[in-house]
């Protein structure tokens, strides 16, 4: 039997009614499962399942300890600076021996930044 994971990870993302709309990120989530020694799934604001409270709850009834969510968005916008701070503060409270982070939105990372420019720049040459 293995031991459980005490970290656990949440990529968080917006959501939408197109059931399609969820496979980059799926395809994200194998990648982190695969590469991570966390446990790890996604969690959305609106329209998909599970919303980042039930993906906390799982997490916690596993008996994860830290918590990171990811907020993959390209953008700072409200959701990020509004929505998931009083996200974060309700499961903090719900679930107060849990170590809860978040760390910026992946849009702001140079590295993904780049990325997303180097891809811009290969797709004007095709």
């Amino acid at each position: 039997m293995t031991a459980p994971k005490h970290d656990g990870l949440i990529l968080f993302a917006h959501g939408s009614r197109d059931s399609q709309w969820r496979q980059p990120f799926e395809a994200m989530l194998e990648r982190l499962q695969k590469d991570s020694d966390q446990v790890c799934t996604l969690a959305f604001l609106e329209c998909m399942e599970p919303s980042l409270a039930e993906a906390i709850d799982l997490f916690a009834m596993q008996g994860v300890q830290k918590i990171t969510v990811v907020p993959v968005f390209l953008a700072v916008g409200s959701h990020v600076r509004k929505d998931l701070p009083m996200l974060l503060e309700q499961a903090r409270q719900k679930h107060p021996a849990l170590r809860i982070q978040s760390s910026t939105a992946i849009g702001e990372q140079p590295e993904i930044q780049a990325a997303i420019a180097q891809f811009a720049l290969k797709a004007a040459t095709t």
